[in-house]
Formats: structure tokens, C-alpha cells, sequence
């Protein structure tokens, strides 16, 4: 069974609308995704509800206009496309819409950190009152959007930490995970 593929063309900037009446058929949203020794980003036209469900549904990536930066020097090199295999993908920046408010469902935040490789990432899972945050981790889909979050990681001879709104964690190359428990 061949996998299945997610193709994102990526733009190399934001467009700027200046047409009054004008009114974007699917928004041009950021796009960030760190690999083991990369960051790839560029600028994705998002057409469905979340990144994270595309990402979810597809194995592989392949990725049209993206802009490589190497971890070691901070070199960059513009590809015209590259395919990655979603198990190569260990976090993404999200941005956008945060999704249909129809399909939300209760749930509790819970702050967790999770170590990949050289990265740590570190935010809010949301689940369902009752439901384990490290079940969600471990158990559920590969892609997890963590709230409030921050990256922390080695990039050419200093560390960086970045915080956004939104980090989507491949749990599937987790190493680790810690539940950060209230002090009683």
C-alpha cells in the first residue's frame, strides 16, 4: 500500500491583498517545521480546518518552495521540492485558524514536556476530562498541537529557545515525556 501524501506549496512570502472587496479563498498561513539537524519554512495556503489534521492523515510531506536552514551553520538553500516522511518531522510551528468551533470538545489542559532528539518541547496538551495527558502522547494520533509552548534546542554553537502559540509535536520520535504535576 503506497502511503499517503501531503503536498504543500510553499510560497516565499506572505502576499499582501490590497483589492477592497476582496476575500482570500484559503488563507496563506506560515509555515515551520523542524527537523533533526533543519528548519524548513515557507508560507502554505491552508485547505482544511487545521495543519495538524493534514498532517496527521498523510505519511509523507512533500514540500514545493521551502527554504532550508542547517542547524549547525545556519546555512540556507531555497529547494524547488523536497519529500519527508512525516516519522523525519519532529515539531511545527502552527499558525492559522484554529479550527471549526463546531467540532470542539470539552477539555482540560495539562503542561507537559517532551524530549526529541536534541529538542524540548514544552506546553499544554488538551484532553478530555478523565483521559491521561500521557495516553494522548503515546497512544494517540502522531501529531499533537501543544498550547502556551516553547522550543528549546542547539542551533549552530548556541542554544535557542522560541515560544509560539501553538507547537505540533511528533510524538512518534518522542523520547521522553514528563506530566508537570501542580505542587500540592
Amino acid at each position: 500500500m503506497e502511503p499517503a501524501t501531503l503536498s504543500l506549496v510553499l510560497e516565499p512570502s506572505a502576499e499582501e491583498i490590497h483589492e477592497p472587496e476582496y476575500s482570500a479563498y484559503v488563507p496563506l498561513v506560515r509555515f515551520e517545521a523542524f527537523l533533526a539537524a533543519q528548519r524548513l519554512f515557507g508560507w502554505v495556503r491552508l485547505d482544511a480546518h487545521r495543519l495538524t489534521d493534514l498532517l496527521n492523515s498523510h505519511d509523507l510531506v512533500r514540500l514545493t518552495n521551502v527554504l532550508v536552514e542547517e542547524s549547525r551553520d545556519g546555512a540556507t538553500v531555497l529547494t524547488d521540492e523536497t519529500l519527508i516522511p512525516r516519522s523525519e518531522i519532529v515539531a511545527v510551528v502552527a499558525s492559522g485558524p484554529r479550527g471549526d468551533p463546531s467540532r470542539r470538545v470539552e477539555t482540560r489542559a495539562h503542561p507537559v514536556v517532551i524530549e526529541s532528539g536534541v529538542y524540548r518541547v514544552g506546553g499544554l496538551v488538551h484532553v478530555p476530562p478523565g483521559v491521561n495527558p500521557a495516553d494522548r502522547i503515546w497512544r494517540g494520533d502522531p501529531m499533537v498541537p501543544l498550547t502556551d509552548a516553547w522550543l528549546e534546542y542547539p542551533w549552530g554553537d548556541r542554544d535557542r529557545r522560541d515560544v509560539h502559540a501553538t507547537v505540533i509535536v511528533n510524538c512518534r520520535t518522542a523520547g521522553a515525556l514528563e506530566v508537570v504535576r501542580a505542587p500540592n
